[in-house]
């Protein structure tokens, strides 16, 4: 980030404080398809992204008073988007719930009910595209996330340090490990792709 639009960022926190609701709005405007494709990529529901992002600018709001500068806004707010995310993925885990749009159809010879005019690289491309997204949500979610900020978002080391409130090292170690799982259980997916 420029340090010009830190400058500015700086400036336009200091006229929220002083009650200036269009610089809020500015604020929003810049980071909200951030922060929504950052929460998107962990929680994989539209509706419940966009009222995450929602929650997360709201907090940012009520929370203007406490911020101190030391960081700079985008990495203050991936970390408010960082902590709702976790609570919300530890919740689910403890309350799971089955979305009908993702329950698959199969015949009684256990194939897949295929759509009509989807080749067979199409299929095996969304069958991918499953694998991949059913393993991230294995993953624990201080991991899936340190993969999310490094690896969709594109953060530094350090960046994805402050967005979590850890040290680097910990974000190398929670990469590794993610990583580590990650192929584990896609390597068990394509065992069962190569001996069906």
């Amino acid at each position: 980030m420029s340090s010009n639009a830190v400058s500015e960022d700086a400036e336009l926190v200091r006229r929220c404080r002083e009650g200036d609701p269009e610089a809020f709005r500015t604020l929003v405007a810049r980071y909200h398809p951030r922060i929504f494709n950052l929460i998107y990529s962990l929680v994989r529901d539209r509706d419940e992204a966009d009222d995450l992002a929602q929650e997360v600018f709201i907090k940012a709001f009520r929370s203007l008073s406490g911020f101190k500068g030391q960081a700079q806004v985008y990495t203050w707010l991936y970390r408010i988007a960082v902590n709702r995310c976790l609570d919300w993925l530890k919740s689910r885990r403890r309350h799971p719930e089955t979305s009908l749009d993702r329950v698959e159809v199969y015949r009684a010879d256990g194939a897949v009910l295929r759509g009509s005019g989807a080749t067979d690289a199409e299929m095996e491309q969304r069958e991918l595209g499953r694998a991949l997204e059913g393993a991230l949500r294995e993953l624990p979610p201080d991991y899936r996330v340190a993969l999310t900020l490094r690896e969709v978002d594109g953060l530094s080391y350090e960046e994805v340090a402050d967005a979590m409130g850890c040290s680097v090292g910990t974000v190398k170690s929670r990469l590794f490990r993610a990583r580590a799982q990650l192929q584990g259980l896609l390597a068990d997916i394509h065992e069962d792709w190569k001996g069906a």
